[in-house]
């Protein structure tokens, strides 16, 4: 059956602070925190500006960036001056535009810290590149940022050498700290020069599909050992998650009161201090049915979503009991925002009914189509019994 879900494209930008988007709520303003860290004082900053000029509600993004919802145009000019008064962002167009995500456990001293620190500074001086192009800088002993968004992507191999990986590719090319700001735009200009006339660039991964690369590009593998940062504790550290990726003011105001610094992850997670006293309203550990399901911000949020999305999650939430540990995707249309990766059972808005399909991802067909919400209810009690 030919699926009549409305096609939905990916807008060609995200939105930055120099450059926010129109949503369902107002503006959203993205805050992209330098080295993935904010201090406690930047926190409650943040809090605080989400109530004065927002609505109170901040996202945390698939990027590990921080979105405030809400914003108005008469209050946005204010917002963006507290942003700079506070340090939380740069008025620099090119800084604003970086994606930049670094390993959250990377210490001031380390070979990823000073990498990160030098792509800050040489950004300027980079071609111009597609709004969604990102680095990942994953130089530890252990990669944690192999399912980040990024396009090039900066780690070890077993001997410790850096090295530059483009994503899609399985290995990469050996290089040092003297010489990888000049690799990287090599690669660069490689990349766009070969989509020169496209009117619009692909990411790497599907560009590296349709277009070989040097072989001295593909000569070294990167570090074997991987692992995903999951609600839980290490160390001295502890990881927690919103439920569904959003926050409210009085939610991060109390983060700050709780933790001297705050460091973003991927997957919506925020690495605290082990001490800070956090109740259910976080998820802390793993094993937290919240944790399986991956939602966008719906209706009325988004304008282009037909579903309430949270509203929907929490209900099934309501009805999944403590062992039941399918992933969910509930998707207000078929963009698929909350997550790029397939789930186990996808639920997508369309037109006020919901598509749902088994294995797969927001813009697949779905397996059933224009269901109303007990019908589709009906359906998820015939997934589980099965």
């Amino acid at each position: 059956m030919i699926s009549k879900q409305k096609q939905h494209h990916a807008k060609g930008w995200c939105p930055s602070t120099l450059t926010p988007m129109m949503s369902g709520d107002g503006l959203l303003v993205r805050i992209k925190p330098a080295f993935n860290r904010l201090t406690s004082k930047q926190v409650a900053i943040l809090a605080s500006l989400s109530d004065s000029f927002g609505n109170g509600i901040i996202d945390i993004t698939n990027r590990a960036n921080l979105q405030i919802r809400g914003v108005t145009h008469t209050h946005l000019s204010s917002l963006i001056d507290a942003l700079f008064d506070s340090s939380l962002t740069k008025n620099n167009e090119a800084y604003d535009k970086l994606n930049l995500t670094l390993a959250p456990f990377t210490s001031v001293d380390s070979l990823g810290w000073r990498c990160a620190c030098a792509l800050y500074d040489e950004i300027g001086n980079f071609p111009n590149l597609p709004a969604k192009f990102g680095f990942a800088v994953d130089c530890g002993s252990t990669r944690t940022l192999c399912d980040a968004s990024a396009d090039i992507r900066l780690e070890t191999n077993k001997d410790g050498q850096l090295i530059i990986r483009l994503d899609g590719s399985e290995n990469g090319f050996i290089t040092d700290e003297n010489t990888f700001l000049d690799d990287i735009k090599a690669v660069l200009n490689w990349y766009l020069l070969s989509q020169k006339y496209a009117p619009i660039k692909m990411r790497m991964k599907q560009f590296i599909n349709q277009e070989a690369i040097p072989e001295t590009w593909c000569t070294t593998q990167p570090q074997a050992s991987m692992k995903n940062i999951v609600p839980g504790t290490y160390g001295e550290k502890q990881v927690i998650a919103a439920p569904f990726g959003q926050l409210t003011s009085d939610q991060l105001a109390h983060i700050a009161s709780v933790t001297d610094e705050v460091i973003m992850c991927l997957d919506r997670c925020l690495l605290i201090d082990k001490t800070a006293d956090i109740d259910s309203q976080f998820i802390t550990s793993e094993e937290d049915i919240r944790r399986n399901i991956s939602v966008c911000a719906g209706m009325p949020a988004c304008t282009g979503a037909s579903i309430n999305t949270r509203k929907l999650a929490t209900k099934i939430i309501s009805r999944l009991d403590g062992a039941h540990n399918q992933s969910y995707h509930i998707s207000g249309c078929a963009k698929g925002c909350a997550t790029k990766t397939s789930r186990d059972i996808c639920i997508i808005g369309n037109d006020g009914n919901y598509g749902l399909l088994e294995n797969g991802c927001a813009w697949d067909s779905p397996d059933n189509i224009l269901l109303s919400e007990a019908a589709l209810f009906d359906e998820l009690d015939r997934i589980q019994k099965n």
